[in-house]
């Protein structure tokens, strides 16, 4: 039987990693032997636990002895590489421990933002070097691959895989309530420039301000209430990572998608369609691909645009019957089982 390798930073509960634990978990089920290996990556990661139900799991922070132990005993393994990260470690390793793993590379980011110059150097590094080491591509977004190819990215071996619904939503996730005495907007990411938080920011000034009725909910790692201005900071309620998240997406009433810079397929908005919730969200990554068939998604191009289509969305609520027959089709759509046949086909196992 053929070893699939999966080497990615950390499991973290980011969009690559909740792709990766869904790929694993189908993968399992056609018994394909897996092993994920994280560089900076430790158990008490959010996905740690439910990735090692379907495979092995090494830290190489941790246990660089495993990791060798794992190259040396398969050779040969397929190797999915997520990131530029892990793309850098896979390819170091193999020369390091002389295997003759073949590579593919996952490409999760796309474009990146205007300050970010040691980042756009290393993207043309990396798209010279692959067209010296003639590694398969995984795009997860058509910008992806529009970007990289820009920046010399080879185009031979290439494919684009959209994660579609990674994380699938349950009936009972979708029924569940959550406790909520007025009506809320939810934002879904930690607290990164790629996220976009000088705009969630100054959007959720421009709504509350307008409407003192209306609370901000945000789910996520790294905020702080004080990075909000005082004035606005009782409508904003920061949840950490929750497991929860189709129940906040079921009793929003928008989703504010605030990114303009460094998404490739944003997850979220593929999730939050599902439930059938209204998307105010700026044109990042695949979001006009996600939305442009979507009833109730909304492009939008700057932060006044974005906070009057919010105060629009709260003004004209949809009803449960309608938003219902809306996310069971885009669920459809969306369906994982397309990507996961995908990734069979490319990687070839």
């Amino acid at each position: 039987m053929k070893t699939l390798i999966h080497i990615i930073p950390t499991l973290q509960n980011g969009g690559a990693e909740n792709v990766l634990l869904r790929i694993v978990k189908e993968f399992d089920l056609d018994n394909k032997k897996q092993i994920v290996i994280t560089t900076k990556g430790a158990d008490s990661d959010f996905n740690c636990k439910s990735v090692k139900k379907y495979c092995k799991v090494l830290h190489y922070k941790g246990h660089p002895e495993e990791v060798r132990k794992v190259f040396k005993e398969h050779p040969e393994a397929k190797i999915l590489a997520w990131m530029y990260g892990a793309i850098y470690f896979a390819h170091l390793w193999k020369i390091k421990y002389n295997t003759t793993n073949s590579i593919i590379w996952n490409i999760r980011h796309s474009n990146f933002g205007p300050n970010q110059w040691y980042q756009k150097i290393m993207l043309h590094f990396f798209g010279i070097a692959s067209n010296v080491l003639k590694n398969k591509i995984i795009y997860c977004s058509y910008k992806s691959k529009e970007v990289h190819e820009k920046a010399f990215f080879k185009k031979q071996g290439s494919i684009v895989i959209v994660n579609r619904l990674a994380k699938k939503p349950f009936a009972k996730d979708l029924s569940k309530s959550v406790e909520n005495e007025k009506p809320y907007f939810l934002f879904v990411g930690r607290f990164n420039p790629q996220k976009g938080p000088e705009n969630l920011r100054t959007i959720s000034q421009k709504i509350i301000e307008n409407n003192s009725n209306i609370e901000i909910w945000i789910a996520g790692t790294g905020w702080d209430l004080n990075y909000f201005p005082k004035n606005i900071q009782p409508n904003i309620k920061l949840l950490g990572p929750r497991e929860d998240v189709y129940a906040l997406y079921t009793n929003a009433v928008g989703y504010l998608f605030t990114s303009t810079f460094g998404e490739g397929y944003p997850n979220v908005l593929a999730e939050a369609s599902a439930t059938g919730l209204p998307i105010i969200a700026f044109d990042a990554g695949d979001s006009k691909r996600i939305l442009e068939a979507y009833d109730y998604g909304f492009l939008v191009y700057n932060n006044q645009q974005f906070a009057e289509k919010a105060l629009w969305v709260l003004q004209n609520p949809i009803t449960k019957k309608t938003r219902s027959k809306s996310s069971q089709k885009q669920i459809k759509q969306l369906d994982f089982s397309i990507t996961v046949n995908e990734y069979k086909e490319f990687i070839a196992l």
